[in-house]
């Protein structure tokens, strides 16, 4: 490093240090502020998790970010049980301390010079056969009817448990096919466009096509109970999704389809954890997107 550079760092941290410290909680509370356009879901995880390590670490709240260096943020991530909630906690605090830098409250951002943790991703089945025919039967009965349209969502569109609460029928396109999610609708904060296949149509036909939020009211309970009625306990997270995800590669074979159905960046992810064809058969593909054949 020449001398110069000294200088200029030096001249820097004089002007931090001159100016009022701003606290970790402050910095938090500000990233909020800054991102309150965003889904309520993603503001909700980072109160959550920087929450949490405020309260797991004694001074933290009121330490300044700029005394916050790539050591002391490691040692924040490292609170993680798992890869993945390290994971979690260094995106948040990467975002916490990119808001910093670009107030002039700290130089850089000491996260970025931290390596995410390597998560291992893990293959997920698909419901089986018998769990498929199971959840469908049930579903049609009419203490569990109205949570058909959801399901079928859910089954033939991948859509994430969490969109679905956004989701309202007037989403839905019945003349173009498609089911539109909106961008403060997705995980991933962009519209998607799912094709509205032939069996999804029948189904939500079946159930009979209405207005308003495509979840019923006391969704949740009435979800779990349907869930308990078909002796699916404990609930594999994602699962329908997967299953979608499987049975379309199973019968069309077209990842480039199913890519923009699951709204995913790259077809990795579906190749190293959405994909398991174990346990199914061509003939089980063809009537899962057949209609009415379930």
């Amino acid at each position: 490093m020449n001398e110069r550079l000294r200088e200029v760092l030096r001249a820097a941290l004089a002007l931090l240090e001159e100016g009022e410290p701003v606290s970790f909680s402050r910095a938090v509370q500000e990233t909020l502020l800054a991102r309150a356009g965003r889904r309520p879901r993603t503001l909700a995880e980072i109160r959550s998790v920087c929450g949490r390590l405020m309260r797991a670490v004694p001074g933290l709240a009121g330490q300044p970010v700029q005394r916050l260096g790539r050591s002391e943020c490691a040692s924040l991530v490292q609170l993680g049980a798992t890869a993945r909630q390290q994971s979690k906690i260094r995106t948040i605090l990467h975002g916490v301390f990119e808001h910093c830098r670009r107030q002039e409250w700290c130089l850089t951002n000491p996260v970025g010079l931290i390596l995410p943790p390597r998560l291992q991703e893990r293959e997920i089945s698909p419901l089986s056969w018998s769990e498929l025919v199971r959840l469908l039967r049930l579903a049609r009965q009419s203490s569990h009817r109205s949570c058909m349209p959801a399901l079928g969502l859910m089954l033939w569109a991948g859509v994430r448990p969490a969109e679905l609460l956004r989701l309202g029928w007037g989403d839905i396109d019945w003349e173009e096919s498609v089911i539109t999610l909106r961008p403060q609708h997705s995980k991933t904060g962009g519209c998607r466009h799912i094709q509205l296949y032939l069996v999804l149509r029948a189904w939500l036909r079946e159930h009979g096509v209405e207005q308003g939020r495509i979840c019923p009211p006391n969704w949740a309970r009435r979800w779990r109970r349907l869930r308990d009625a078909a002796g699916l306990t404990p609930w594999r997270q994602d699962v329908l999704r997967h299953t979608f995800a499987s049975y379309h590669a199973k019968q069309f074979h077209d990842f480039a389809r199913l890519q923009v159905d699951m709204g995913h960046r790259s077809a990795e992810l579906l190749r190293t954890r959405y994909l398991s064809m174990q346990g199914l058969t061509a003939a089980h593909a063809r009537l899962f997107w057949t209609p009415g054949a379930l």
